[in-house]
């Protein structure tokens, strides 16, 4: 299905929760550049656990992805593309609380998006803090962050002085928690848990 964006239409695709809690999360997949989209075996481990406690999911290809429109934009188009899929889903979906969850790019992109609207909860996944921009503040809304501590794209000391957000390290995990994602569920399971 397609989201209108900003720059076009936006590529998307909607889970919905076998049992729902009246919940939807917004996914954001890592760097463009990279060869990051939706279809990301991090943002899969993220949708399964979400869904299996109430949470629709809808995933996006950022602009220039996929079937996406439009074109890398350096950051600043692609955090409006995740405003512009948190408004569909308010539309869509008015009676449900909205979240949004950011791997990497994704989480960096979740995080400049943080500082024009709030979700109800924010969950960034390996989010590359002292790489790409992390400055401002997430208002009052307390965010959970999951991070390996062979990251090489984290500066976890940098992650844990940002201020609102809740750092949880996995120790030997790397960026792309290679052979770790029986742990990353564990560790989001846990989140959700608190969150309950």
């Amino acid at each position: 299905m397609d989201i209108p964006g900003p720059a076009g239409p936006l590529q998307a695709q909607h889970d919905s929760a076998p049992t729902s809690r009246n919940a939807t999360a917004v996914l954001c997949h890592p760097h463009p550049q990279y060869g990051g989209s939706m279809y990301d075996g991090v943002l899969d481990t993220a949708a399964q656990v979400l869904l299996a406690h109430g949470v629709d999911c809808v995933r996006f290809n950022f602009r220039g992805v996929g079937g996406s429109a439009g074109s890398y934009d350096n950051g600043n188009g692609e955090a409006e593309d995740v405003l512009a899929v948190a408004d569909w889903v308010s539309q869509e979906y008015p009676q449900h609380q909205q979240w949004w969850l950011g791997y990497s790019f994704g989480a960096a992109m979740v995080w400049r998006a943080l500082q024009s609207k709030q979700p109800a909860r924010a969950i960034l996944i390996a989010p590359p803090v002292g790489m790409l921009d992390f400055s401002g503040t997430p208002g009052d809304l307390q965010i959970n962050a999951i991070a390996g501590d062979q990251d090489d794209f984290v500066d976890t000391a940098k992650l844990a002085a940002l201020t609102g957000v809740n750092s949880h390290v996995l120790p030997g995990a790397d960026h792309f928690f290679a052979g770790q994602h029986t742990q990353l569920a564990g560790a989001i399971n846990a989140v959700l848990g608190a969150l309950d």
